[in-house]
């Protein structure tokens, strides 16, 4: 099982923790938007993440940051 696990890191493009820091200097720099990190936020933007480092492993032709931009976009817009 471990093994599985560790196939499974190698095939990631990016890190969740990359993929999250990328997501909120987006949300935050690029798009101006202000942003209050309380728990629920914070596991909101985790997930967005781990989203977005699973659509990259399950299609290699992504382009990583547009398709954080693209759910960072989604998730703005539910706001």
């Amino acid at each position: 099982m471990t093994q599985s696990i560790n196939m499974a890191q190698k095939k990631d493009r990016i890190t969740r923790e990359e993929a999250l820091s990328f997501l909120l200097t987006y949300i935050v720099v690029e798009q101006n938007h202000q942003l209050v990190l309380d728990q629920l936020a914070l596991f909101n933007l985790t997930n967005l993440a781990l989203r977005a480092v699973e659509e990259m492993a399950d299609s290699e032709g992504i382009i990583p940051h547009e398709a954080i931009e693209s759910l960072a976009k989604e998730y703005l817009d539910a706001l």
